[in-house]
């Protein structure tokens, strides 16, 4: 019960910080091939990285560690889109211009570590260079907890909308 009632608080720490949070534009913006649009992000404790071509690795300073509890974009020129299979999937799921895409969530082993992996491919709906082949947005989360994932998704989703085109 302790346990679960520290989860709960840091939840509500960390999402306090992000429903309604201030935006300031990254230091590092999305490739003109990916999208046109500013590359916006939580005020406070993000910070951005590129890794590659089209790779967009975002950072919480209060739970990211390494590899793990960040929000990875990456842009695909895939001809399709399509999950690898898994076991034990939990599906959850972000209305997009009226459409709805599948979050999903799993255990995985990575580096020797279990975490949850949650992940979302979504055709890239955003603004971008004529001629781009950045055709699908793969968004990734690899948390040693279901409550980071909770807070990195709600960060990762507002990215994306705030990078749609404005009407």
């Amino acid at each position: 019960m302790k346990t679960k009632i520290i989860y709960l608080a840091i939840f509500f720490i960390f999402s306090s910080n992000i429903y309604g949070y201030e935006k300031r534009e990254s230091p590092i913006q999305w490739h003109p091939n990916d999208s046109i649009s500013k590359f916006l992000i939580p005020k406070n404790n993000y910070d951005v990285s590129k890794f590659g071509h089209g790779k967009y690795r975002i950072d919480n300073s209060e739970i990211s560690r390494g590899h793990f509890n960040n929000i990875y974009i990456i842009f695909k020129s895939n001809d399709r889109l399509e999950y690898a299979p898994e076991k034990g999937v939990d599906i959850s799921t972000f209305e997009l211009l009226g459409d709805n895409y599948n979050w999903r969530s799993y255990g995985v082993v990575i580096e020797g570590r279990n975490v949850i992996r949650k992940e979302l491919m979504l055709p890239n709906v955003l603004l971008r260079e004529e001629g781009s082949k950045s055709n699908y947005i793969w968004i990734r989360m690899d948390s040693f907890k279901g409550e980071y994932n909770d807070v990195l998704t709600t960060v990762a989703e507002q990215i994306i909308l705030d990078s749609l085109p404005k009407k």
